[in-house]
């Protein structure tokens, strides 16, 4: 695998809490870039065990055109305790094409009919990306985040990748690296990368 692959300057978070933020009044002088420790990882095989069907949860994939203010709601409710800033400060135009690409699924979990959760996966020519994952805030502490993994791994895999892979930094939920690592995946190297934060 080349690990070159991993050198993306977006970044995706497990996610354990948030709120939804005004993105119209986003500060934007208060956003900073600043040294952050990056954990790359990768899983070369396909998990044994199947998802077990739940009656209660349904999935959907957004069709394209995917507009541009519906995609941040997802993005913002998801990571907006976890700094995720990147897509909130890039142009309109430019986030549209790079969410419209014929190589990005966006997939929205559902609770009984709400929406309860956001994955993005890039699909590559020999692997697949899981680049943002994670619950709505008012579905965190419901049993479902295991779950909603389990879903986007083998999601994942039905594009038939090589392998899939993902990222994560220190400013995310301190249970994000031992959950991917629980569930599979090997850590393939460590980088200091400079990452927006918002200042507080």
């Amino acid at each position: 695998m080349d690990v070159q692959n991993f050198n993306h300057l977006e970044h995706q978070h497990l996610n354990t809490t948030g709120k939804v933020p005004d993105t119209s009044k986003l500060d934007t002088s208060k956003i900073v870039l600043t040294p952050t420790k990056v954990y790359y990882l990768m899983m070369d095989k396909r998990p044994a065990e199947k998802v077990v069907q739940r009656n209660d949860v349904s999935f959907n994939t957004l069709k394209k055109p995917v507009d541009v203010e519906d995609y941040l709601k997802y993005y913002s409710s998801v990571g907006a305790e976890f700094n995720w800033l990147d897509r909130l400060v890039m142009p309109r135009e430019e986030l549209s094409a790079r969410i419209n690409a014929e190589n990005v699924h966006i997939h929205i979990l559902s609770i009984n009919g709400i929406e309860a959760g956001f994955l993005e996966l890039v699909q590559e020519t020999d692997h697949v990306e899981l680049l943002y994952f994670g619950l709505f805030p008012e579905f965190i502490g419901r049993g479902l985040g295991k779950y909603f993994l389990d879903w986007s791994i083998h999601k994942a895999w039905s594009y038939d990748p090589k392998w899939i892979q993902l990222n994560t930094c220190e400013h995310d939920h301190a249970n994000a690296l031992p959950t991917y690592r629980k569930l599979g995946f090997k850590d393939v190297r460590l980088a200091i990368e400079q990452r927006r934060i918002l200042l507080k």
